[in-house]
């Protein structure tokens, strides 16, 4: 049966005119406008490199973009795998996270097809960006609307985004956030936890060292050069090979220079 989008608007109006009417699924969904062409970002790094912060400020900046967060896709808090040598849960390794149902949802995005996600990821409504700089982005973005037309941006922020080439290729364009251990390792020490799909996670003593560092190493290493990955310098045959952008948030990197070399680059690929 074919339904015409009158039809389905006066369905939809239909049963939320009767609330014990029940709402029909396609509620749940949201299509892009049949010349809408979805471009997929992907902001990915290790923990604490600043991508979900750069990802929110985006969000905000950018009229229409979607941000979706690959902490979303964690398997249930009592499925996630057992570290051997520590007894603690890996919320680092691959195998914490449900990737079929995160590239199948990447999928029907490319396709135009928005499913709405419960996220447990706090929304931020703080640029947590001084006026003049939050300014100084809006006329930026307006100044080149050209490249945005009939265009809808998918920003994807997550720990693991980048470990597999099967996942990098699902992406249009690709910010890799990375910093030095001790600056990841105080950033990380800093937060109070983390909220999960079943409740509250805070790190144990030395997690980082001997769980998220670890991980990190095993999954990333072959983005660095020599894969020495404590040197911070990225392998640039694999910058190049993956079209990605690096973006070093060290110590004194400031969250403007972060998004502007972010914007930029999503500027100069569209």
């Amino acid at each position: 049966i074919l339904l015409n989008s009158t039809f389905l608007q006066y369905l939809i109006a239909f049963c939320f005119s009767f609330p014990s009417f029940p709402l029909p699924f396609f509620s749940k969904m949201t299509t892009t406008g049949s010349e809408e062409q979805v471009i997929l970002v992907a902001l990915g790094g290790a923990s604490s490199s600043g991508k979900t912060t750069v990802a929110k400020a985006l969000k905000l900046l950018i009229p229409s973009s979607v941000l979706i967060h690959l902490d979303d896709f964690y398997f249930t808090d009592s499925d996630i795998p057992i570290d051997p040598e520590t007894g603690y849960q890996n919320w680092d390794c691959p195998e914490a996270i449900d990737f079929d149902r995160f590239r199948e949802c990447l999928q029907n995005i490319r396709k135009g097809v928005f499913t709405s996600i419960n996220s447990i990821e706090p929304s931020e409504a703080d640029l947590k960006l001084l006026k003049q700089e939050e300014t100084h982005f809006a006329k930026e973005i307006e100044d080149k609307s050209h490249k945005f037309g009939k265009k809808r941006i998918v920003f994807v922020d997550g720990f693991m985004l980048f470990h597999d080439p099967s996942i990098i290729k699902l992406f249009d364009i690709k910010l890799f956030f990375h910093a030095p251990f001790d600056t990841l390792k105080s950033r990380r020490e800093a937060r109070k936890g983390y909220t999960t799909a079943e409740g509250f996670w805070v790190d144990p003593p030395n997690y980082f060292s001997k769980i998220v560092w670890p991980a990190y190493v095993k999954s990333h290493a072959y983005l660095y050069q020599g894969e020495k990955v404590d040197s911070n310098e990225l392998e640039q045959s694999i910058v190049e090979k993956y079209d990605l952008v690096d973006v070093d948030n060290n110590d004194s990197t400031s969250l403007y220079a972060l998004v502007e070399t972010s914007l930029s680059s999503i500027i100069n690929h569209l």
